[in-house]
């Protein structure tokens, strides 16, 4: 008999993080059979906007707000309303705010749930102990840093008291294990939205574009990478290249984007694309040929590495943090360059574009690494879990040599 599962996440018109990972789980849930709705719990828009058409089996009810330090009762209080067999939620370290406390508050959500009767399965997307916090706005900051981790010691065990939690990196995962042992953790891979079933571009014959996606203004910057294009415009034979920046600003940072934007306003070189639609994720990257990074931390395995390996642009990122965990763990791989580093990123964005051939060569394997791990096999995790107890027995990944996909789902012990 199929059942209603409730999910909890931020969700698209609004722009907060894993708002796109919360649609893919709305869609996917509701491809399923065996469930019969999916109520989506979502974060409040700052602006009337038009609800996506997503079809009947996907009810959006929108209730807490960011940095609202009453999101969890206001969460809790629909949870109950929505008669849910099963709660999915799709978190990450600042999802219900970038201030401490309802940050943190917002993390005992889950196990409240658990506590009143609701089945709470968790995807935490971070961790904050594999957050460099000196990467971040907190820079500097040793007092705030040492309040911050104590608060997120305290959130991640209240996450871990969910009936499961599930992380996307090796670290993570070992992180938990090593500090809490007896924690029901498991990890499960980030997924790849899109399996392209179509016939992509090779990169020869795509536009000469090179692109980057993100919210901007914190750990993703974008001041490294508009030098670097400007180095590689430089050398004629790349001068005729076009950047596109898709994206808008992070929560903390408001009118970074706009800043650059007119800086740039007389560079036709230099394009501001903004939000980009998820019906635009194919285009944008399927016809680019290098996806930059501009990164200098990292918070997480990137959906956006995943969805250029996808549509096979070629990820230049720096070699650090999590980058070399999804590296590691899932074989993705691309051109790396020093972090912060003008020079270097052009460096390597120039060795790319020079060698089509070779470029071409890590566009296809990451294609191959991607279709491994079709989403549809992620959601049908957490299905098992909460409306039959049980991960299937047939979740796997290949190929072979990497320990998240040539495994079953990492099982606690």
């Amino acid at each position: 008999m199929a059942q209603r599962i409730a999910l909890v996440s931020a969700f698209p018109p609004g722009c907060q993080s894993l708002n796109e990972y919360g649609l893919h789980l709305a869609k996917g849930l509701a491809d399923r059979a065996d469930v019969s709705e999916v109520v989506v719990i979502a974060d409040t828009l700052d602006q009337p906007i038009a609800e996506l058409d997503l079809g009947p089996k996907i009810r959006v009810q929108r209730v807490w707000r960011f940095n609202d330090a009453l999101a969890t009762p206001k969460i809790l209080r629909a949870l109950f309303k929505a008669n849910a067999a099963g709660v999915l939620w799709n978190l990450q370290s600042a999802t219900f705010g970038d201030r401490e406390i309802p940050a943190a508050l917002g993390h005992f959500a889950p196990p409240l749930a658990r506590v009143f009767g609701l089945k709470s399965g968790v995807i935490a997307h971070n961790i904050i102990a594999g957050i460099d916090l000196d990467s971040t706005q907190l820079k500097g900051q040793k007092l705030r840093q040492a309040v911050v981790k104590f608060g997120a010691s305290v959130a991640c065990r209240a996450l871990l008291a969910a009936n499961y939690t599930t992380v996307t990196l090796q670290g993570y995962y070992d992180h938990i294990r090593k500090t809490y042992p007896s924690a029901e953790v498991r990890l499960v891979p980030h997924g790849t939205f899109e399996v392209y079933d179509g016939e992509l571009r090779p990169l020869a014959k795509r536009p000469k574009r090179i692109v980057t996606m993100g919210k901007f203004g914190t750990y993703k910057r974008l001041e490294t990478l508009l030098d670097a294009f400007d180095l590689l415009r430089g050398d004629p034979e790349f001068g005729d290249y076009q950047l596109v920046i898709g994206g808008t600003d992070h929560p903390g940072t408001p009118g970074y984007v706009d800043t650059l934007r007119q800086e740039r306003r007389n560079d036709a070189g230099v394009s501001f694309h903004g939000y980009v639609a998820e019906d635009d994720i194919a285009d944008f990257f399927g016809e680019a040929r290098l996806s930059i990074f501009d990164y200098t931390a990292t918070t997480g395995s990137s959906g956006v590495l995943h969805q250029a390996a996808s549509y096979g642009a070629v990820p230049v990122f720096p070699q650090i943090g999590d980058f070399i965990d999804i590296c590691r763990d899932e074989g993705l791989s691309g051109a790396h360059y020093q972090v912060s580093n003008s020079a270097s990123m052009a460096k390597a964005m120039r060795n790319m574009l020079r060698d089509l051939v070779a470029a071409q060569t890590v566009a296809d394997s990451n294609l191959e690494v991607s279709q491994e791990m079709p989403f549809a096999e992620i959601v049908d995790f957490h299905v098992q879990r909460l409306l039959n107890n049980e991960p299937s027995e047939t979740d796997t990944f290949g190929p072979a040599g990497s320990p998240s996909k040539s495994q079953k789902f990492g099982e606690a012990t």
